[in-house]
């Protein structure tokens, strides 16, 4: 059985997990399990996270609630992307 663990951290914790996490030699990863160069935003919360496995494989999120309105239609994308749409 694999698990999966969401934390809320700072916004800042977020931004700088990719380079934390491939730093121990962590891979960082999308909603869906792919492999990201930088954090998602689920748009319809909207929240910019980042998730990795931990050595059990259990899924692990650092995820910080945004200030945005909620945005049902952006999906889930980077958060790049994010900020075209909502600067």
């Amino acid at each position: 059985m694999t698990l999966h663990f969401a934390f809320r951290v700072t916004k800042e914790a977020v931004l700088n997990s990719i380079s934390t996490l491939k730093a121990a030699q962590i891979d960082p990863l999308g909603f869906n399990g792919e492999n990201v160069t930088e954090p998602v935003v689920i748009g319809w919360m909207p929240a910019v996270s980042i998730y990795f496995k931990d050595p059990d494989g259990h899924s692990i999120e650092m995820l910080h609630l945004l200030e945005d309105n909620p945005d049902p239609k952006f999906g889930v994308q980077s958060y790049s992307k994010w900020l075209e749409q909502n600067g």
